[in-house]
Parts: structure tokens; sequence; C-alpha cells
């Protein structure tokens, strides 16, 4: 692009180094499929990769939407590894497929490996040494990967410093530490533990919570670090209560401070998304995004509403920030989240679910 978008003095820190990094950039609401959207040449990783920046409202203000947290894909291929690197921003994978292994270290202490197959989740401790390998000579490893880089950026203006800073942060991760990346897991509270390495993540036990319909979930929080793996489920032919309304919409010229988004892992159904500020009622107008395994969105910036129509629990996965040890604040269901209780909603709503799973009883039986 050659428009003002790319102007160095309209950019964040954050964008300039996107840009000096060449990394592609995705730009849009939803990726249909994470397993096989287009990824481009990472010089620095020696992977190809995409930066997601998922967003209902692209701004052409801005080269990367997103200014806190944000997301990506890459992809080791056969007999290949993410190249060698440390760096001051936290970072959380999930294997999407393949197999393989991590090593890490601090300067000076032992080194750490361990291994990971398609739907396993680890986190990356803060500013440790580590490298990513292909376990397989013939099939390339798919990750999807979260991060909260543009916060860290954009604070130091750095690259320098987000890269070559020599701090060890033992306090999160001691490397003596051979169960560090065992899978074992330590409760802290109902639907919160704390955790490093996750086998699997659509195999773990979550813990039941009524709160917005019927379902479970859990919070993970990894290498003792802000962002955390929420994973959520709910059964067959059911839906989530509507959520997220009345919430404040930031100016998209200045950049979204984080973004929220879900990866479906089972089942099948749709969201409504309703726009910042509306509140539903027989005269809102909804948007409603279909998804699948393999489906990533952002939840937008106004109300939305998870729907599985399917024969089986929907289970997505969220990877944001959410350690309440780093604000203090505890973790109270619901607070702020401006519930639609299903008895107050929309009757359009529970209409058009109820000819959804129809539709889909007929589908199925049909085949």
């Amino acid at each position: 692009m050659t428009n003002e978008r790319n102007d160095a003095w309209t950019l964040t820190p954050f964008e300039r180094w996107v840009q000096d990094e060449g990394l592609k950039i995705i730009t849009q609401h939803t990726v249909p499929s994470v397993f096989t959207e287009e990824l481009a040449p990472w010089e620095r990783t020696g992977c190809d990769a995409a930066l997601l920046d998922l967003t209902h409202h692209p701004s052409e203000e801005r080269l990367v939407q997103n200014q806190g947290g944000i997301r990506y894909l890459i992809e080791i291929p056969p007999g290949g590894t993410l190249n060698l690197e440390r760096h001051m921003y936290e970072e959380i994978f999930y294997v999407l497929t393949g197999r393989g292994a991590t090593t890490l270290w601090y300067d000076g202490t032992p080194r750490q490996t361990f291994e990971w197959h398609a739907d396993s989740a680890f986190a990356i401790p803060l500013n440790a040494w580590h490298e990513l390998h292909n376990g397989s000579g013939t099939d390339p490893v798919r990750l999807y990967a979260a991060t909260n880089m543009p916060h860290v950026f954009n604070l130091f203006a750095s690259a320098d410093f987000v890269f070559n800073t020599p701090k060890a942060f033992t306090d999160r991760f001691d490397p003596s530490d051979e169960m560090y990346f065992s899978g074992q897991t330590v409760r802290v509270a109902n639907r919160l533990m704390a955790a490093n390495f996750i086998p699997s993540i659509t195999h773990m036990s979550l813990d039941q919570w009524s709160y917005r319909g019927p379902g479970s979930n859990m919070y993970v929080i990894m290498a003792g670090g802000r962002y955390v793996c929420h994973v959520s489920e709910f059964p067959t032919a059911s839906y989530k209560k509507g959520h997220g309304f009345g919430m404040a919409y930031e100016d998209p010229s200045r950049g979204q401070t984080t973004d929220v988004s879900y990866l479906f892992l089972t089942g099948e159904g749709y969201d409504l998304q309703w726009p910042p500020g509306v509140m539903p009622g027989p005269d809102a107008e909804w948007s409603r995004i279909e998804f699948k395994p393999g489906s990533l969105m952002s939840n937008g910036h106004g109300g939305h509403q998870h729907f599985n129509v399917s024969d089986e629990p929907a289970r997505y996965l969220v990877l944001r920030e959410g350690n309440p040890g780093f604000t203090g604040s505890g973790r109270r269901a619901g607070a702020g989240q401006g519930q639609i209780e299903f008895e107050d909603e929309d009757p359009r709503i529970r209409e058009l679910f109820e000819q959804e799973c129809a539709a889909w009883r007929a589908r199925t039986t049909s085949q």
C-alpha cells in the first residue's frame, strides 16, 4: 500500500516493527479455518507466518488495529526449527497440527526440553531462550499463538530491548525444575488452575458454571504470566446467554487496546453479534457468523452470543490476559458483562435457534 497508513510518523512503535519485519497481516473479523489460512515467510523465525489482526472495524489510519493483545499463525516446515530467540513479551502456543519439542533456558542455566503434539498448549516463560522443533521429517507443524507484544513494543519502542535484554525471571521459570513442563496442574480456585503445559485442550477437565447458561469452563494461568488459557464448553443443541452489551467502544483510529478471540475446537453453530451500544430487541439488527472446528473470530465490541446446533459439545479456546494476580480484582463471575438473561432476550433469538437445530437434524438424518 502507498497511502499514509504506511508513513512511519503515523505508526505506533509496534506497527513500525511489524512493517520492518515484512510480517503478513490479516485484518478481518473471522478466520474461517486456522488450518488452511495462507501464510508468508517471516525471516526472523525461519518459518511462514501471519499476524492475525482480528477486528470488526478496520481503520485506514492503522496498520495494525490491535495494540494490546494480538495473535498469529506460524508453520514450522518438516524437520525444521523456529529460530532461537528470547523476548520481553509473553507468548502462549496452541498446537494445531503436528508434533515436536521445545527447548528453553536462561543464560548459565540447565536446558529443559519437553515434547508436544496436536491439541497441546504451552507457554514460553518470560525472556527465556527457546527453540521450537518439528519432530516430523515429512509433515509441517502449525501453531496458533497469542502474545502481548504490542504492549511491550509500544512501551519501550526498542527492538533491541525487547530481544536482547539479559534479565532472567527465575521467579516465573526455574530451569532446574524438571517438573515445570510435566503437565501437572495446581488448583488455585474454582475455575482457576496454574500450569505451564497442557497435553490436550479438548480433553482437559473443566468446572461446571451455569452463570452464562449450561456449560463449563476453566482458566489456566500459564508460566506465571498475565496471559491465561481460557477453555469453555457448552452442550449439544444449546446456547450461551448474550453478554457484552453496553460495553464502551474505543475509537478504532487510535487502535484497540486488546482483543478477545474464540478458536472453536469442537461443535458447529453460529455467533450473533451486535454493534457497540446496541441492546437486543425487536428492532435491533445483528450480524451472524458461522463457526466450526478451526474457526477463529473476534468477539466484537458490543453484545455477542454463542449457539451450538450440532450433536456434540462446542468447546472453544481463548488465549488472552486474565491472571488475577496482576490486577488484584479476583474473578467475579459476570461482573460488568452486560448479560441478558434467557427470559429477557429477544424472542427472535430462540426462534432462530430452534430453526437451525431442526435444520441440522434434517441434514444429518439425510446423510
